[in-house]
């Protein structure tokens, strides 16, 4: 058994080696694995490894073949170093088995010819590209320098920052609070620099919680960065002379001011920047980064979006179990032993938990590059390359898991019996191919909608199930009769159990990953939004004059609502708060009326009214923001802003009997990508009962002239549409019209 192992060897030892290659070469340069999450790294890693596997195997069967196998190479060898005589390589059969080796150092060697290396570089850079290299680190650390609240997490620290301010500069630069002011903010980057960065320059023992693994990691990250904490430490010394300048001054001028507030920024930025990668490179879940975060003084309690390791394992375990069930009580079928069902169902698992990954991470990454407004084109070609990654793993697996016992049991045949099985069973690859481009496209759409979590399990149940029935409809009329013999009863019967079994675990596989990955999506947006919220306020205090007024948010909790929203209460509030009708004319195609749901209420982080869209027949340009109720005004506005584009809905103030009427003002895109302004009256009825009839209203439909006549009341009253003056002769009169004279929009 001893002499078999070792026989076989070459087929161990080649996937080590090409593992050892992947690993050093998608690690250069270092900074690659602080650049990024540590699932997320060794994520890439493996896609990477997949694709060398995939060529491995080709340059194998090439080795294989006559015409360019090891017969030809021998025959090149033999007439380099023997003169045509000398060594028969030819004669060396044996050879063969060492071709899993080969096709290694082929590899391998091959990398340093530049149209190898260009095409080795593409393949790492689509595998970094997904593992998020180095944007992760770089939404890290802008988050933690903009918009994360920050303590000294032990009094030492607090101590030898307040000496260090007030024996430079002065107790008027100290101010330990997070108030925006500049103080603070200075005091702020003092603190980060002595916590992470100035204990490498003077010698001193960081102020954070540390083990060997971090001390170890700490160095790692200082030495790999030297560039950026240098700069760091020369930043610093340009902050204390800027805030020297500016804090002794009696009368300090922008400019100084201007100089201040640039130099803590810089120093914020780049402290933080060492600060994410550290974190990064010490802890591999979530939680571990958010602990670490919180041990070294920062506001790390907010959610973190992502479809997590334990939902992955949720949906593997899942398959393991629906698919050993269906094996053994699915009529029709064959006994089969205990370890080959489970053998079958673990391998089957690990390609659709591949799939699963494959197909979030395209979505996600789908969804992050999506702007508001742009036109949904599905992302194909992504996802054909996720999948054809997924099918590469899932050959592995097919290989891997087998030979295991194959080669414990001992026997070339065992090895021989898991490559035919290999072959005889290769269209089951099918699956997960399939599976990577039905789920990818299913979280890329449906996942992203306002629905319910029930609603997008279901749809997500039935779309998912019929895609895997197709696929087992291709897998049963692919496979090869004998296989079909060996696991089925009444082998006619055989492709539509597989067609039925395959739709079953695609179903409850689409139910299980569409919920987890709305639930998953809602947190990132909600992240997302607050993270902005609170970047745009600190931008806003740090390059504003004191005597602004800042669109910064109250406290959370606060039960009034900032002065820039109106500054109105929650009890004054309370009364618009509920669900609404709202309809208007749509601008592509006259006489259409949109209707659709808003529901307005409070929100406790924000500390303010809200409103959110939901059961648009237009559902990718569902929006929501925030609620505007100026004191004294009979109007209120519901205004959105994302990524520099504004949509300001100003309508009445409703009551119990009355709707809220106005007007619209957003983009609209007849012709494609062209976009104009455009506005169009509006209406928000209170929903009391029944919720009415939604979505485009044609005319001759229910509710149609109900919407049309309320439309109709909003000229003059609650909206005007003023027209364009005449010549400067003014021959029609304009200007001496009176003001409410102008030319309201007519509903075709």
């Amino acid at each position: 058994m001893l002499l078999q192992m070792v026989h076989y060897s070459e087929w161990i030892i080649a996937p080590l080696l090409l593992l050892v290659y992947a690993w050093v070469r998608f690690s250069t340069p270092p900074t690659n694995r602080s650049g990024t999450t540590c699932a997320m790294f060794y994520f890439g890693v493996v896609f990477y490894y997949a694709l060398l596997v995939a060529l491995c195997l080709l340059v194998i069967i090439m080795l294989k073949q006559g015409g360019v196998g090891l017969d030809w190479l021998g025959q090149r060898l033999s007439r380099w170093f023997d003169q045509g005589g000398g060594v028969d390589w030819t004669a060396k059969k044996e050879m063969d088995e060492y071709a899993p080796i080969v096709a290694v150092l082929i590899i391998a060697v091959s990398s340093q010819f530049r149209q190898v290396l260009r095409i080795d570089r593409a393949a790492r850079a689509f595998c970094i590209n997904l593992a998020a290299i180095p944007r992760e680190a770089d939404r890290l650390s802008f988050e933690l320098a903009q918009a994360a609240d920050f303590d000294p997490p032990t009094e030492q620290l607090r101590s030898r920052v307040s000496n260090k301010i007030s024996a430079n500069i002065g107790l008027q630069a100290l101010n330990f609070s997070n108030d925006g002011t500049i103080a603070a903010r200075f005091t702020r980057a003092v603190a980060l620099y002595w916590l992470f960065n100035a204990p490498r320059k003077n010698g001193i023992r960081p102020q954070f919680p540390m083990n060997t693994h971090s001390k170890s990691a700490y160095a790692r990250i200082m030495q790999l960065n030297e560039t950026t904490a240098a700069r760091a430490d020369a930043r610093y010394e340009e902050l204390m002379h800027a805030a020297l300048a500016y804090f002794t001054s009696s009368h300090p001028t922008k400019q100084l001011e201007d100089a201040l507030n640039r130099t803590i920024a810089d120093v914020s930025n780049l402290v933080c920047s060492l600060i994410a990668r550290f974190v990064l490179y010490c802890d591999v879940t979530g939680s571990g980064r958010r602990q670490r975060l919180s041990g070294m003084g920062f506001d790390a309690t907010h959610p973190t979006p992502s479809f997590s390791l334990d939902k992955w394992a949720m949906t593997i375990l899942a398959v393991v179990v629906l698919s050993a069930v269906m094996m053994v009580l699915m009529p029709g079928t064959r006994s089969i032993a205990a370890g080959q069902i489970l053998t079958i169902a673990i391998t089957f698992a690990i390609s659709i938990g591949f799939a699963v990954w494959g197909a979030v991470l395209v979505a996600q990454r789908f969804l992050e590059r999506r702007k508001e407004g742009d036109p949904a084109f599905p992302p194909v070609a992504d996802l054909i390359v996720a999948a054809g990654i997924v099918a590469g793993l899932s050959v592995a697996t097919r290989i891997a898991i087998p030979l295991i016992p194959a080669l414990l049991e001992g026997g070339g045949s065992g090895f021989r019996g898991v490559i035919t099985q290999l072959v005889e069973r290769l269209p089951g690859i099918i699956t997960p191919f399939i599976g990577t481009i039905s789920l990818g496209l299913l979280c890329s759409y449906i996942g992203a909608l306002n629905w319910s979590l029930l609603r997008v399990a279901a749809v997500g149940a039935v779309a998912n199930g019929l895609a895997f029935m197709g696929a087992g409809l291709l897998v049963g009329s692919l496979l090869d009769q004998r296989v079909l013999d060996q696991f089925f009863l009444h082998p006619e019967d055989a492709r539509a159990i597989i067609v039925i079994n395959t739709g079953m675990v695609g179903a409850v596989i689409g139910a299980m990953v569409l919920a987890a990955f709305r639930t998953s999506e809602r947190v990132r947006r909600y992240v997302v939004a607050r993270a902005g919220a609170r970047a745009q306020v600190a931008n806003a205090q740090l390059y504003a004059s004191p005597t602004e007024d800042l669109e910064a948010p109250v406290p959370i909790q606060s039960e009034k609502a900032a002065d820039n929203l109106g500054g109105y209460s929650r009890s004054n509030a309370e009364e618009l708060e509920g669900r609404y009708i709202c309809f208007r004319p749509t601008f592509a195609t006259p006489g259409v009326i949109s209707a659709y749901l808003v529901v307005l209420r409070w929100d406790e982080d924000q500390s303010c009214l809200i409103f959110e869209e939901q059961e648009r027949a237009d559902s990718a340009h569902t929006q929501g923001g925030r609620v505007y109720i100026p004191d004294g005004k009979p109007f209120v506005g519901l205004v959105t802003v994302e990524r520099g584009a504004i949509r300001l809905i100003m309508v009445s103030r409703p009551d119990k009997h009355e709707p809220a009427r106005g007007l619209i003002m957003t983009l609209s895109n007849p012709a494609g990508m062209h976009f104009t302004p455009a506005s169009a009256p509006i209406v928000l009825r209170r929903v009391t009962t029944e919720t009415p009839k939604l979505g485009y209203i044609q005319p001759g439909d229910v509710d149609y002239e109900a919407y049309r006549k309320e439309l109709e009341t909003v000229m003059p009253a609650f909206g005007l549409f003023a027209t364009p003056p005449g010549r400067a002769s003014d021959p029609e009169g304009w200007f001496t019209k009176p003001p409410h004279d102008v030319r309201p929009i007519v509903m075709n």
